[in-house]
């Protein structure tokens, strides 16, 4: 029998090539607008693409440490899960694939020595395997959610008037942070203005 595909998911074939899927500038900009960064932090951005739009976006706000790594897993040289360095704090949208998310998390914490922030699904948040990994992690916890409140859809270009598409799949900032001990928080982002459809 073959695999049944939900309605929010795309088959392999319809995905875009190479797991690209870009963050809108106001994706960033609302991130930013809803935490409090301090901007001498030196801040890693481990799986730009060409487009740089996270960098350019905390720029902007005046964050001066950044340094994007041009992710390509054909290229070594540029492969974040081989490298070996450390940042202040992570911000970034991954790879999407089922075993590449849980990777990417997990070598995001031997790199950041404050916190991760990420852009993903909320599907992340299910699965065994998540769980025993990373979810019961005591030493850097999920600290927050940040949940559009509608689903941007994330394509293989960025439009320069801040707006994007609404998809199937629902997205959220997820913020780990070292040493924290707490319940995890859940806020929302109203991003409404941003979609271009507005009904």
């Amino acid at each position: 029998m073959p695999k049944q595909i939900l309605p929010n998911q795309k088959k392999k074939e319809d995905r875009i090539p190479n797991d690209k899927y870009l963050t809108p500038y106001s994706v960033v900009q609302q991130l930013l607008d809803n935490i409090e960064l301090d901007k001498a932090e030196t801040i890693l951005e481990p799986c730009a693409s060409p487009e740089l739009t996270i960098g350019k976006v905390l720029r902007k706000n005046g964050f001066l440490a950044v340094e994007e790594n041009i992710y390509e897993p054909s290229n070594e040289a540029t492969d974040f899960l081989k490298q070996d360095r450390t940042a202040d704090t992570i911000i970034t949208n991954t790879p999407y694939g089922d075993k590449t998310i849980t990777a990417f998390i997990l070598k995001m914490k031997q790199v950041a020595t404050k916190r991760i922030i990420a852009l993903y699904p909320l599907s992340i948040l299910q699965g065994i395997k998540r769980y025993t990994k990373i979810w019961t992690d005591k030493e850097f916890p999920l600290k927050e959610v940040l949940l559009f409140v509608r689903p941007p859809l994330l394509t293989d270009s960025v439009r320069e008037d801040n707006k994007y598409l609404t998809g199937m799949t629902f997205y959220a900032w997820f913020i780990w942070e070292k040493g924290y001990d707490g319940a995890i928080q859940f806020r929302h982002i109203n991003n409404h203005h941003f979609c271009l459809r507005l009904e």
